[in-house]
């Protein structure tokens, strides 16, 4: 080890291209492997791309619409990015997902710059590269983080321009005074990645950042001196002239129809009151952190612990080597209870939270000044995390046991155990927890190397698993739907709806290319079709055996199109439908 530290140190140029190399790999791995072999999911990620694909088709970069009807539950910034993306690689998964591995490939990257640059210059290299690479690392291998980071939402947009915006805040706080430099980039940094989050979510992408740096500063004192030295002027400018531009043009092309849905319904409402049936407990989130962010969330305590943050004197001192994750901590409690406190709660609203819990984690293995800790905290830590890697290796082997049959993909568990990816699973993830162990039983300095194992074995895992756990998941759930949406737009005739029953499968937009209407009965349905004025002579449906049967289609209804394992699609006389929507 002290040969490679020797090694790096003689040329920080060769460290830096090597630790950029291997973080670089390590995004291309967890980020962009299969990023394209699996059909787009229901239900969120078929509304959000088709909203691009329908501004590509129509040139209408202004006004979102999904469906056939204008959709202004979310900005704009994410719709852009896909239509981009569309515009440069032709439509398809894979470019839809680009933009958000991207953006959680960049926020990993600037992780690393950041505490790179915020490092002494008088630190070895090598010690300044560990650390930036080990944070970097511990954002990059969260399970949250790859989940949505190989996703096609909005939430990712939203956690990567937030984070962007408070590591600009951070660089611009904690600048050494021999690089005066980065004060004003880290303001632009803030400035800049507000306004895209405003333009990612809505005023939550300015509010959340604002919270953070307003608290950080009455806690260490500074209240009125970040006020004073703060350029605003300069800031406000570059934010309105990054956030501005749409909002304007959207309420000229829409009025207030656009202010009313965007910010009474799709903001306040969402907040204030449950919307789209997901409502949740106060202590929601508290599970969810630690989900999203295991196994690193396992020294989320010990972190916290060596801040001393119950002691108003540990804010209040000038130690720089505290201070940035006095800043994360501030960041991830700030914004756990803020999303606590909305009243509409889904998983992906708190993933703003893990980047302030990985650099927590990271500066706990790699302070920026002083030893590593390795009290009892760290390894009590390190004892539940071994036994958390053999308890998911365990249950990686017996896994194929508990799925459950569903009707509706009833081949799904049957390829799962035939399949080597239960086993491929586990043997990292046992490796992983072997190696842990080993290190707690050596001495206590051994401690601050236990970030290795995890990292060695999810990385491992997310190689050996991907590549046919994703073909695997598309050929058994996602590839039915696909093909019988894209045989509807076939065989459909000219004003001939297309009803998808039962489960809300909103790819189906996408894939048929044409609107849909999503019905629970046959009630609902005669009732939306008198709504929309059309007389058709039938109707399309598509749903899986149990679905349809539940709408009232029973053996010889209608016209079978076509079927895929458990799910059809049939042609049905429009009187027939009323007919049922009478019984």
């Amino acid at each position: 080890m002290q040969r490679l530290h020797a090694w790096l140190d003689q040329d920080f140029r060769r460290g830096l291209l090597l630790a950029i190399a291997a973080l670089a790999g390590l995004c291309s791995l967890v980020y962009v492997q299969q990023l394209g072999g699996l059909g787009l999911m229901d239900k969120t990620e078929g509304l959000f791309v088709e909203v691009p694909r329908q501004m590509l088709v129509t040139g209408d970069w202004v006004t979102p619409r999904w469906n056939g009807e204008l959709f202004f539950d979310y900005p704009v910034w994410g719709y852009w990015m896909v239509g981009l993306s569309f515009r440069m690689f032709g439509i398809s998964e894979w470019a839809a997902r680009l933009p958000a591995a991207l953006a959680a490939s960049a926020t990993v990257l600037a992780l690393f710059a950041v505490l790179l640059l915020l490092a002494s210059a008088q630190e070895a290299p090598h010690r300044r590269l560990g650390r930036a690479t080990l944070a970097a690392s511990v954002l990059a291998l969260s399970p949250g983080w790859i989940g949505w980071g190989r996703s096609s939402v909005t939430d990712m947009f939203l956690a990567s321009a937030t984070t962007l915006a408070l590591l600009g805040f951070a660089l611009a706080q904690f600048a050494p005074a021999e690089r005066p430099w980065q004060r004003p980039l880290g303001f632009v940094g803030l400035a800049l990645f507000c306004g895209v989050a405003v333009l990612a979510k809505g005023p939550v992408g300015l509010l959340l950042p604002g919270l953070v740096i307003l608290v950080f500063w009455a806690l260490k004192g500074r209240f009125l001196q970040g006020l004073r030295t703060t350029p605003w002027l300069a800031l406000v400018a570059l934010f309105l002239g990054v956030a501005a531009p749409w909002y304007g043009l959207a309420t000229r092309a829409n009025g207030m129809e656009f202010l009313g849905r965007f910010l009474g319904f799709s903001n306040l409402e969402r907040f204030t009151s449950v919307i789209y049936d997901h409502p949740g407990p106060p202590w929601f989130y508290l599970p969810w952190v630690v989900v999203l962010l295991l196994p690193w969330s396992l020294f989320l305590p010990a972190a916290v612990a060596r801040l001393r943050c119950w002691r108003l004197q540990s804010w209040l001192q000038a130690d720089p080597a505290a201070e940035l994750s006095q800043l994360a901590l501030v960041w991830l409690v700030l914004m756990l209870l803020f999303f606590s406190a909305a009243a509409t709660k889904l998983p992906g609203y708190i993933l703003p939270v893990l980047p302030a819990g990985a650099l927590l984690v990271g500066l706990l293995f790699a302070p920026l000044a002083g030893p590593t800790p390795a009290g009892a905290g760290m390894r009590a830590s390190g004892w539940v995390n071994a036994a958390l890697l053999g308890l998911m290796a365990v249950a990686a082997v017996l896994a194929p046991r508990w799925l459950a049959s569903d009707p509706s993909y009833p081949g799904f568990a049957a390829a799962v155990a035939r399949s080597p990816l239960p086993l491929l699973l586990a043997v990292p993830l046992a490796i992983a927890a072997v190696a842990v162990v080993v290190l707690l039983r050596r001495e206590p300095a051994a401690l601050r190397w236990l970030w290795i194992p995890n990292a060695a074995g999810l990385a491992a895992a997310l190689a050996l698993v991907l590549p046919g756990l994703v073909p695997l998941i598309d050929r058994e759930r996602q590839l039915p739907i696909r093909q019988l949406a894209r045989l509807a737009a076939e065989q459909a005739h000219a004003d001939e709806p297309l009803l998808v029953v039962g489960y809300k499968r909103y790819s189906v937009v996408f894939y048929s290319g044409r609107p849909v209407l999503f019905v629970g009965s046959a009630r609902k349905a005669r009732r939306l079709l008198e709504a929309r004025r059309q007389h058709p002579a039938s109707v399309l449906l598509l749903g899986s055996d149990q679905e349809l049967l539940e709408f009232g289609i029973g053996p010889g209804d209608g016209t079978p199109l076509g079927r895929r394992d458990a799910h059809r699609l049939m042609r049905l006389p429009l009187q027939d439908l009323k007919a049922l929507s009478n019984t």
